[in-house]
């Protein structure tokens, strides 16, 4: 299999990083509008919370794709160096790309946080298990 099967899981989790700034931007928008804020505002300047809720989900969803994901992205890149992709690790990435676009939708949405931690918890033992595969790789040169 090329390593090129496993560069798309990464595409994906990049776009959706992607699509959650640029809902980021919507939102902070959407929060000045109803607030009657413009970009002059002292509490906007001085990074006070001044967001709306939904703002603040979407501020906090945004951050949360530069803390897990970064392992993810690590791991696909080692993993590529090390050998051809192949079924097992481009499972695993499809599977926590899958768990990140269900915690954004849950976090942006409802944000339930027993949904939002169960779903995280597949995901974060998903990237553990592909480090786990990888270290085993390059210790066993299996």
């Amino acid at each position: 299999m090329s390593n090129s099967a496993l560069v798309l899981p990464a595409v994906v989790q990049a776009l959706l990083s992607i699509l959650v700034l640029i809902g980021l931007g919507q939102a902070r928008a959407q929060s000045m509008r109803e607030r009657r804020q413009t970009l002059t505002d002292e509490d906007l300047r001085l990074s006070r919370n001044v967001w709306s809720d939904q703002a603040q989900k979407v501020a906090n969803n945004y951050r949360n794709q530069f803390e897990l994901p970064v392992l993810f992205f690590a791991v696909v890149a080692f993993a590529m160096i090390l050998r051809p992709a192949d079924t097992l690790m481009l499972w695993l990435a499809w599977i926590f790309v899958a768990t990140r676009i269900v915690h954004a939708a849950i976090h942006i949405g409802p944000n339930v946080v027993k949904w939002r931690a169960a779903v995280f918890l597949v995901g974060a033992s998903t990237v553990a298990t592909m480090w786990i595969i990888l270290g085993w790789r390059a210790v066993t040169g299996v």
